[in-house]
């Protein structure tokens, strides 16, 4: 699993911001603010910004073409072809991994 998201107290990241933004940018790690210890926010570097925006962006489009592939997997003719021709993404269809 991955390394554990660093929390920070709202207050202390208000005392300490221009080093907690150097830590998310210059490190790439996202830091979570807190208030009583429940988190408010995220600092996030603008790299996982652009990421997650384009993510997001481009999810809909991802899933539309998975529902069409597996609506296409539904005919025996389409569904040999794509398993001889390329018998990962049979697989990767043909389960729920997607």
């Amino acid at each position: 699993m991955g390394e554990a998201i660093r929390q920070l107290g709202v207050s202390d990241a208000r005392a300490n911001m221009t080093d907690v933004i150097a830590e998310v940018r210059l490190l790439g790690k996202p830091v979570a603010l807190t208030r009583r210890d429940k988190p408010q926010a995220m600092l996030i570097s603008m790299d996982r910004w652009r990421q997650a925006v384009l993510d997001a962006e481009v999810r809909p489009f991802h899933d539309d073409v998975v529902r069409r592939l597996k609506v296409l997997l539904e005919d025996e003719e389409f569904a040999d072809v794509l398993e001889r021709k390329d018998p990962t993404l049979h697989e990767v269809l043909e389960s729920d991994m997607l």
